[in-house]
């Protein structure tokens, strides 16, 4: 289990502050919706609030894939699957959390590398044809 203080962004005195407020794990703080979080002082900007509940989420990340790479480093490999919760927060589009707007910008990022490749590749298989039909 990842302590508070793994956080990037996160030392003693943040770690004192959230305890008061009864968040002493990374899954909680991961957990918590912009809102919740701004209410904290020390966090009540929507930039430091939303970089360090990113920070939370990378953290849980990284613990998952140690996880899996260490496991898969012993002679029996055992799978292990760790989810991680996300929060269920039902407001309006716009205030919706950062982390399911970062989780989508990324796909299409890498929707968008995916079909640049494509596209390039149809390119070169074009070209061979027309060398062969010359």
């Amino acid at each position: 289990m990842a302590k508070l203080t793994d956080v990037t962004g996160i030392g003693p005195a943040t770690v004192k502050l959230l305890s008061e407020h009864n968040i002493k794990t990374v899954e909680a703080l991961a957990s918590m919706s912009l809102a919740e979080l701004q209410k904290i002082p020390g966090m009540s900007g929507d930039i430091r609030a939303r970089a360090v509940k990113k920070a939370a989420v990378d953290c849980l990340r990284s613990m998952v894939t140690k996880q899996s790479s260490a496991s898969t480093n012993k002679t029996q490999t055992v799978v292990k699957k760790v989810a991680i919760k996300q929060p269920v927060v039902k407001q309006s589009a716009a205030s919706q959390p950062i982390i399911q707007t970062e989780m989508d910008e990324v796909k299409d990022k890498v929707k968008d590398k995916n079909k640049k490749k494509d596209k390039k590749k149809d390119k070169k298989k074009d070209k061979k044809k027309d060398k062969k039909k010359s």
